[in-house]
């Protein structure tokens, strides 16, 4: 038996594999692409050839699924959840507190502990001091898992038992890191309006700033390029869209979400889906 599993080897889950396995764990590895598995064997993780052997080679399993209606589809097939007993999930695929709540409840129930976590960093501060990761659950469960989660994160932080602290948290860091976004891109045509360059905008931006690359591919007309700090037009639409079913679910004001899909519906309908967010600008173009 493997220490730990890793689930979802996408970009992120696939650094949370490769630093356990760099910090000394025993890692079983699966994904539903077998090719995605191979880079982490070769590094000395092990691969799992089913989902349900992924499940029985760890008493601890990490998921990091795109979001949690496909952590859903794996845990509800026949037989998994009959494994599920004397098991720790660790669930770190993208959620609203909503969807954390029903999670804790429907593993519990299955005779799993659980904790829920949220990553607010990019996959190559896994492993690092600067990365960082929120989790709630209970604290005997957290101080189980406490190890392992600081080889992933240099700044972990344990949110209490509030499972629906680290999802609640995301969308916050969210609400204003879109906010840069699409306001950047507002101002960009702001000055495109104005006879002013965005190159001057940019300009005034401090380094490091998510609107810096955002507005030179405004300025450049580099659409189709997405830049490792970047997302496309689809994956903010994503974000966007949790936002605006988490303000459902709440029942709290909703004008900002709804406004951000509004333009990212447009922008996709005119087929800048797979385009740099910033291709949003185009959509707005039109209305001029």
């Amino acid at each position: 038996m493997s220490d730990i599993s890793v689930v979802g080897l996408g970009a992120m889950g696939s650094a949370l594999a490769r630093a356990l396995v760099d910090a000394g764990r025993d890692v079983t590895v699966w994904n539903r692409s077998p090719e995605k598995m191979q880079p982490l064997v070769d590094q000395g993780a092990q691969s799992a050839p089913s989902f349900g052997d992924a499940l029985a080679a760890s008493p601890r399993v990490i998921v990091c699924l795109p979001d949690y209606r496909a952590t859903a589809e794996l845990f509800e097939a026949p037989g998994v959840a009959a494994m599920l007993a004397r098991r720790t999930l660790i669930q770190l695929s993208t959620a609203t507190p909503k969807e954390a709540v029903f999670s804790q409840e429907w593993f519990s129930d299955h005779g799993a502990a659980y904790l829920d976590g949220a990553i607010l960093c990019w996959p190559g501060n896994i492993g690092t001091p600067s990365g960082q990761i929120v989790v709630a659950g209970p604290e005997p469960v957290f101080a189980d898992c406490r190890a392992d989660l600081e080889r992933l994160a240099g700044d972990l932080r344990y949110l209490g038992d509030n499972i629906r602290a680290p999802a609640t948290l995301d969308l916050a860091f969210l609400s204003r890191t879109v906010g840069i976004i699409f306001g950047s891109i507002h101002g960009a045509l702001v000055c495109e309006a104005e006879g002013v360059p965005v190159s001057d905008f940019t300009a005034l931006l401090p380094a490091g700033d998510r609107a810096v690359p955002l507005t030179q591919a405004i300025n450049d007309g580099s659409f189709d390029t997405i830049t490792s700090a970047g997302a496309s037009v689809d994956v903010a639409g994503s974000a966007v869209t949790r936002m605006r079913k988490q303000a459902s679910d709440a029942g709290i004001n909703s004008e900002l979400p709804d406004l951000m899909c509004n333009w990212v519906e447009r922008a996709q309908k005119a087929g800048y889906g797979s385009q740099e967010t910033a291709a949003v600008i185009k959509a707005l173009r039109r209305d001029g």
